[in-house]
């Protein structure tokens, strides 16, 4: 089984494509794909760029070019849940396009996808149980063993949460506590906003493609989002994304 891996940033893809064995790299639409093994598994990964737009490109791609099987998008977001930390996880059960708004169309309400009917992307139960089993190993067995203590220390990670929920995409970065108040209020069980993860998710929902969207929480989406956040990414969440699915893929030989 051919498994695409999307990242939207270099940073958060840079130590799986050290660990890869590339066999080849094409350039399609100003995006490189990288083909080999990782971890043993035949896997095409991609940088994608932010955005939802880049990132429905790239896994367009992936799904059409490549033929993958399965697309796992990885990544970090500002958490909403004010219970969850920088360093905590959020394997995503549904995720949603927090700015889209058609609602003055005619039988169009917010977050819904006009002419295709749907306000909500459900992942695969299967997937997000095993996503959250792989990151709870990966937290138990080698978190402390691949980030220095100095880094979890500046950003007070501990042992981090696991948690499943609602992602929410749109094409902000968001760093303001009321918008987040506001979204929360919105959107059930919501967890933490990106710019990617919903477009992808519709994208696999438009191909009858399975995926599973995992993110590492950088930040709050306050007025503080943007000081850790370059930081936390170079130093801490590209550690948690190439051991998260280093483990899911280690898991996932019955799919």
């Amino acid at each position: 089984m051919l498994i695409g891996i999307i990242g939207a940033m270099e940073q958060e893809i840079k130590l799986l494509a050290e660990s890869m064995v590339i066999a080849e790299t094409r350039t399609i639409g100003m995006r490189d794909y990288y083909t080999g093994r990782l971890f043993g598994q035949e896997v095409v990964l991609v940088f994608s760029k932010c955005g939802k737009v880049a990132a429905a490109s790239a896994v367009t791609t992936l799904i059409e070019t490549f033929e993958v099987k399965l697309v796992i998008f990885t990544g970090v977001a500002g958490g909403t849940d004010s219970g969850l930390n920088i360093g905590d996880i959020v394997i995503a059960d549904k995720l949603v396009q927090h700015d889209m708004d058609a609602s003055l169309l005619p039988g169009c309400k917010k977050f819904e996808i006009p002419l295709l009917g749907v306000d909500t992307f459900e992942a695969d139960s299967n997937l997000t149980a095993l996503g959250v089993k792989s990151a709870q190993h990966y937290i138990s067995r080698h978190l402390k063993q691949d980030v220095a203590p100095e880094d979890l220390s500046e950003f007070r990670i501990s042992i981090p949460s696991v948690v499943v929920g609602t992602i929410a995409s749109g094409d902000q970065f968001i760093a303001d506590s009321h918008k987040v108040r506001t979204l929360n209020a919105e959107i059930p069980n919501l967890k933490c906003i990106e710019m990617e993860g919903a477009a992808v998710a519709q994208v696999c929902y438009e191909h009858n493609m399975d995926f599973i969207i995992f993110r590492v929480i950088s930040d709050k989406a306050d007025e503080h989002a943007g000081i850790n956040f370059p930081l936390f990414i170079e130093r801490a969440a590209s550690h948690f994304t190439r051991g998260i699915i280093q483990q899911f893929i280690s898991e996932a030989g019955y799919l």
